[in-house]
């Protein structure tokens, strides 16, 4: 799978990290180590002073972070006991998507490891399908993902410059990268994705530990937000041995003009 040309620290954009309050930024950190069970319901999480030390941020943007996942409904203050994480529940009135649900369930029984996070020019394809200007750059994320067993799938995420404070590298875990999105407040509405098959090539089969030439599941997955904008472009290579895709169909007779509903699940998640 080739990759597009890295730019330089000086090439890449000098006010992301102004765009997003800082505190906002803490908070998407702990949300996302909340819902990938980093911070385990029934456990208390770390102290102020210790997520301070941690995140090398004062013990007041700590604080306003706190107010806000408690306002949400995502943790638990208790005075001289801590504070505990609570499961997420849906949004009263806001259904979850069948996809960003399973996604998010499969990814909590695996782990990643970080390959890349980095700013690169994208080559003209990737220009042409984000709408963006030549030069303009796409920020990267390079992950594989496995179990106990074996590795489970390699996948590249190309995202926006601009949403790259939504998506720190420190929050970066075993969730989707759209879950993340998600959590920091991005409206998700659109998933697209084709689905085929490649062989292994010499940069990918040692990451998968399979031989040269190993026919993979390839999956390519569009992401856009309410306006239309692409927000996340995944390409993710699977293992055949560990992954499978499944769609059931089911008639619903309450919306005639949408008559076929799908239900999504697979055995390995992006």
């Amino acid at each position: 799978m080739a990759r597009p040309q890295t730019g330089t620290a000086a090439e890449r954009p000098s006010s992301e990290r102004d765009v997003i309050p800082l505190y906002h930024r803490v908070y998407v950190m702990l949300l996302q180590k909340i819902m990938d069970g980093s911070y385990p319901a029934g456990s208390p999480i770390p102290s102020e002073d210790d997520l301070a030390e941690t995140f090398s941020v004062s013990r007041v943007t700590i604080r306003k972070a706190m107010e806000r996942l408690e306002r949400e409904g995502r943790v638990l203050r208790q005075r001289g006991r801590g504070t505990f994480p609570l499961t997420p529940a849906n949004e009263a009135g806001e259904p979850a998507s069948q996809l960003l649900n399973n996604q998010i369930s499969l990814a909590r029984k695996t782990k990643i490891v970080l390959l890349a996070y980095d700013f690169v020019r994208p080559s003209p394809l990737l220009a042409q399908t984000f709408d963006t200007a030549d030069g303009t750059e796409l920020l990267r994320i390079e992950r594989v993902r496995g179990d106990e067993r074996s590795p489970i799938s390699h996948t590249l995420c190309y995202l926006p410059a601009d949403l790259a404070p939504l998506v720190p590298r420190t929050a970066i875990s075993s969730l989707p990268v759209s879950a993340t999105l998600a959590a920091a407040g991005v409206k998700l509405a659109r998933f697209e994705e084709k689905i085929t098959a490649v062989l292994a090539d010499s940069d990918v089969s040692p990451h998968l530990d399979v031989a040269i030439g190993t026919p993979l599941v390839a999956m390519t997955r569009h992401v856009r937000d309410e306006d239309g904008r692409l927000i996340e472009l995944l390409q993710a290579l699977y293992r055949p041995d560990r992954y499978e895709y499944r769609v059931q169909y089911s008639i619903d007779g309450q919306n005639l003009g949408t008559p076929w509903k799908a239900m999504i699940t697979d055995s390995g998640a992006a």
